[in-house]
């Protein structure tokens, strides 16, 4: 009754908390790590199908990912197009947030891919990243929102792109940091738009890609 309950998007923030950022804008750098999945095929998808039907798919999608990172502790960070951000850090996921972003990364895996919708009409990839990036608010009075930036999140935005659906990619700083078996894995250098060099992730299959 107080405005304490859940956001409806991110579990771990309050309603209050969220819709008082707009009076405290400010961030600051912090240690994060983050997935990115998005819809594999979705203009065709949509092109094949009426609107409704459309946006009942994507809904199917995202209940699927908010399920998968609120089960891991981890909060949605935006959803843009077909595709969803979500992100942990210290004060969200604890000191063990790698290891919690690749646990919900592993979980929406495995869920799309036993989905009798999602594994066959809607394939997703997913891409998992860590390290430091600014958290917090950007944008004037009216127009601002709670966000993550810098070159951690435009990464494990490629990272997600670049994978087949079916395909969880995860970068080697979050297999390092989450102290990750590789073994069974394959290693694979991916060539990201915008970065220098081959960018080494490890790949890992849903039992139906």
């Amino acid at each position: 009754m107080f405005r304490f309950s859940p956001w409806p998007l991110n579990q771990q923030l309050c309603r209050w908390c969220f819709e008082g950022i707009g009076q405290r804008r400010g961030g600051a750098e912090v240690p994060v790590s983050l997935l990115f999945s998005d819809v594999r095929g979705s203009t065709t998808l949509a092109e094949q199908m009426s609107p409704g039907e459309f946006r009942s798919v994507l809904d199917r999608f995202f209940k699927t990912v908010f399920l998968a990172v609120d089960a891991y502790h981890g909060v949605i960070d935006h959803i843009v197009g077909d595709g969803v951000m979500a992100m942990w850090t210290p004060g969200f996921g604890g000191p063990d947030h790698p290891a919690q972003a690749v646990g919900a990364g592993r979980k929406l895996m495995a869920d799309m891919a036993t989905d009798p919708i999602l594994g066959q009409t809607a394939p997703a990839g997913v891409g998992v990243h860590t390290g430091v990036a600014w958290v917090g608010v950007v944008g004037e009075t009216g127009a601002h929102d709670f966000t993550v930036l810098g070159d951690v999140p435009n990464t494990v935005a490629r990272l997600g792109s670049a994978v087949a659906g079916g395909e969880l990619a995860l970068s080697q700083d979050i297999v390092e940091a989450a102290g990750v078996e590789t073994e069974g894995s394959e290693r694979r250098l991916l060539d990201l738009k915008g970065k220098a060099e081959a960018f080494p992730v490890w790949i890992e299959r849903s039992s139906m890609s």
